[in-house]
């Protein structure tokens, strides 16, 4: 059975059994293997931009012994997959503009497939915006922590899930906090973007680990541009530089009310 990394078996959890499956940006065809061989997907399409990765994916799929299951197709993103040939898509291992690049490419063909899987590794506010933005829901997500990153993984569809009584009375409570201690609409908004609802009203159990980075990262910033300010003593504080710490103050702000509402529920 092919080993998955914590960040990809989390992908291959959020494949429905027995759809047939496009992994776009396939890479090694590490992912494409292990559907098949646990039994998942009865057959699951490799597609990659790049030849050098395809080829390396060809060989292990031929080594494992699997051509018949698995094909493998040059493409950029999903442009050489046709209608009908899959069920699920999944767009894991690349930078959120990659993966919104590739959404957009393909935006008619979304509607076809039964669900998308994505695992944007940067920029992933811009995606979750992106797929409320387009009337696609989230009806479910995943936040890994392998060495030393956290990987959030998004499950897709296009009709909107009911998301059961705990999660929906954790929404209510905690939409009610986030409205008492951030106030603004835009900014509430963009902490659910950033952290994800189904993390945050789930409870998701590393979602405090990465707040915890991210409350340690802002307060980093916000001193060394502090001390920028300090070393340039008696020299007028420019706009650039007000806005900036304005900014990393106001995320900071978010950070620690989004932990004093966990800590509380």
């Amino acid at each position: 059975m092919q080993k998955l990394s914590k960040r990809l078996q989390a992908v291959a959890d959020f494949v429905t059994p027995g759809s047939r499956t496009a992994d776009i940006g396939t890479d090694h065809g590490f992912l494409p293997i292990y559907l098949i061989q646990s039994g998942r997907c009865p057959h699951v399409i490799a597609m990659d931009i790049r030849k050098g990765p395809l080829m390396r994916a060809q060989e292990h799929i031929a080594a494992a012994g699997l051509e018949a299951v698995i094909r493998t197709r040059l493409s950029d993103g999903m442009q050489e997959l046709e209608k009908g040939e899959a069920d699920s898509v999944v767009i894991a291992g690349m930078g959120g503009q990659t993966v919104l690049h590739i959404l957009e490419a393909s935006r008619r063909l979304l509607p076809d497939f039964e669900e998308v899987i994505l695992e944007p590794q940067s920029d992933t506010a811009k995606v979750r915006a992106y797929v409320r933005e387009h009337k696609m829901y989230i009806d479910k997500e995943d936040l890994v922590y392998e060495a030393g990153k956290f990987y959030p993984v998004m499950h897709i569809v296009w009709k909107k899930p009911q998301m059961g009584d705990t999660w929906e009375k954790n929404s209510r409570n905690m939409s009610r906090q986030l409205q008492e201690k951030l106030v603004e609409p835009q900014r509430i908004r963009g902490l659910l973007d950033r952290y994800g609802e189904c993390i945050i009203y789930g409870k998701h159990p590393v979602l405090r680990k990465m707040l915890e980075r991210d409350q340690q990262r802002e307060r980093g910033i916000l001193e060394e541009l502090r001390k920028g300010a300090r070393e340039a003593c008696g020299q007028p504080c420019t706009g650039e530089t007000f806005e900036r710490e304005k900014e990393v103050r106001m995320r900071l702000e978010e950070v620690q009310a989004l932990r004093e509402i966990l800590e509380r529920i």
